[in-house]
């Protein structure tokens, strides 16, 4: 069965992250797979919420996936280097000036990742077109990271396979036995905003449209897949003739306090049963 609340959480912030819900999204996923796939990994809520035994993360952000190694490989050397990372304008103004392939190590690349996201303004992660990171500092006096919890991270990180690539690279070995989550940069209106890139390409309707082929694919192989999006006509449409359920989530990076409640969906090639539904909508069911 999958396991729920284990004393793991992400290392990072990330724009879109599922820790807030993934008691819900759990409860929507099947209880028994043999591998999950996550080819949008971001934060890694759900993988790290799950812990199960074979988990597939892959991510087209090289950075972010260089910093999921680093930990996996050796966890303690990165927590040394950020030991020696003053949270102070100057010193954030001037990592922020070096692009991600200047660094020597894949250690000294995760621990500025983790270093320029924690104090960065609102934990943003953003790039310019150059793969330059571009986010204000944050002026914000806390710890930027939890060295018990980034020792967990590399414990469960060195039970999972990590890849790096688009999407659909990381599916090739996906049987019907296995379980797809999907959260992909969400579809806006307009398509896209260029206020969070987070690689130095767009996630634009053409990557929406290849996605949902993708999905139809995996389908018609017998995989079920689950996939998180904004609740549009365009991802309705997109999603025809499968499942989808309203999730509540709230999106804390909105100034607009009044606007960080939002309703989004879950499309799925199989059906979410009515009761789990239900008894999350009353706040009735407590997943231990």
């Amino acid at each position: 069965m999958v396991r729920f609340k284990n004393n793991i959480g992400p290392f990072i912030k990330w724009v879109g992250g599922k820790q807030s819900i993934a008691d819900q999204l759990l409860a929507f996923f099947p209880k028994e797979f043999d591998c999950l796939y996550e080819p949008f990994v971001g934060g890694g809520s759900i993988f790290m919420a799950t812990e199960w035994k074979n988990a597939a993360i892959s991510d087209v952000n090289g950075w972010l996936i260089d910093t999921y190694k680093a930990i996996r490989d050796d966890w303690k050397q990165v927590a040394d280097l950020l030991d020696n990372m003053p949270n102070e304008k100057p010193f954030f103004l001037e990592l922020r000036t070096k692009h991600p392939n200047d660094y020597t190590t894949h250690f000294e690349r995760a621990a500025a990742f983790i270093y320029l996201n924690k104090t960065c303004f609102r934990g943003l992660f953003r790039v310019n077109k150059k793969g330059f990171f571009n986010v204000p500092y944050g002026e914000y006096n806390r710890r930027y990271y939890d060295p018990g919890n980034l020792k967990r991270v590399g414990e469960i990180l060195s039970k999972v396979e990590i890849f790096q690539g688009d999407f659909e690279l990381c599916l090739s070995n996906a049987t019907e036995k296995d379980f797809v989550y999907f959260d992909p940069p969400y579809y806006k209106l307009g398509g896209h905003s260029d206020f969070n890139r987070y690689t130095p390409d767009q996630f634009k309707e053409a990557e929406h449209l290849r996605l949902a082929a993708l999905c139809r694919e995996l389908d018609q192989r017998n995989i079920r897949w689950a996939v998180s999006n904004s609740d549009t006509p365009f991802t309705r449409e997109l999603f025809q003739g499968f499942y989808a359920t309203p999730v509540s989530a709230r999106r804390e990076i909105n100034l607009n306090p009044k606007a960080r409640n939002i309703q989004e969906l879950l499309f799925t090639n199989y059906k979410v049963q009515t009761r789990t539904v239900e008894l999350l909508e009353q706040g009735e069911l407590v997943l231990a």
